[in-house]
């Protein structure tokens, strides 16, 4: 496997225009004394991986959104994190042909007029080159990166709010289906063979153990089971309903549904 490279001035700029993820020249002490767990300014992401300052980071988190319910706050939270840090992940996979280095140990969750406005790393972003063999190396850090990043902070999110997990991976699932329904095919940048192909390695190449589902999750939520080009024509137009409820009319000033909501549907 290939040894971590900086990212160019070129792909910086457009992970932090569109995704918000930015590289910090101070140190993560400085940001880890002075945030603690609230929801100002800079907090460690690995502060969510205690159950004690995970609760806090919630319970704040709850209160700004206007909710006294931490389960919500956890599906808001994971809505607004794929956002930030999953998809930026796979646009420089797919787009690339490189895995960014996005550790726990690095990452910050950084608010500001938004409560999560994006991710900053307190050290120069850099990113794994593809190896020769493509398909192996997109295996290894994809399914790396589910394994020991993702499953990780669902499961400590699942297990302090008592969300179902499931929800956490469908808030997921709908970013990527986006970014490769809609998002990565408008911008041209890539080949479409390209987004085709690792949107079908994430659908079905992943092992669900990587997850700890019983079910590949990102397979599972595309479609509930619809053929894939049924599935397919569903996302482009928008009309393709969610297996579970996110709880964001929970949140929402007027009590909106979302449009994919299986509760709006029925």
């Amino acid at each position: 496997m290939n040894h971590p490279v900086p990212l160019s001035e070129e792909e910086l700029e457009v992970l932090t225009q569109k995704y918000g993820l930015n590289e910090a020249a101070s140190s993560f002490s400085e940001y880890e004394s002075a945030s603690g767990v609230g929801i100002g300014g800079l907090v460690p992401l690995s502060a969510l991986l205690e159950p004690g300052s995970c609760a806090a980071y919630l319970d704040g988190l709850a209160v700004r959104i206007g909710t006294d319910s931490r389960p919500i706050a956890a599906s808001m939270f994971a809505k607004r994190y794929a956002a930030v840090a999953v998809v930026p992940y796979l646009h420089a996979l797919t787009c690339y042909d490189k895995a960014l280095e996005l550790v726990f140990e690095s990452m910050l969750l950084r608010s500001g007029k938004h409560w999560l406005e994006g991710i900053t790393v307190d050290r120069p972003l850099r990113a794994v080159p593809r190896a020769e063999w493509r398909e192996a190396w997109r295996s290894h850090v994809a399914e790396r990166w589910i394994r020991c990043h993702l499953t990780s902070l669902w499961q400590a999110l699942s297990s302090c709010s008592g969300l179902p997990a499931a929800i956490l991976w469908e808030n997921t699932a709908v970013r990527i289906y986006s970014l490769y329904e809609k998002k990565l095919p408008a911008t041209g940048a890539v080949a479409a063979s390209r987004i085709e192909d690792d949107f079908r390695y994430l659908l079905h190449g992943l092992p669900a153990e990587a997850f700890k589902q019983r079910r590949q999750p990102f397979a599972r939520f595309y479609g509930g089971g619809a053929a894939i080009e049924e599935a397919r024509n569903l996302g482009c137009r928008g009309s393709r309903p969610r297996l579970t409820c996110c709880l964001y009319y929970r949140v929402s000033r007027e009590g909106d549904y979302c449009d994919a909501c299986p509760k709006h549907v029925r």
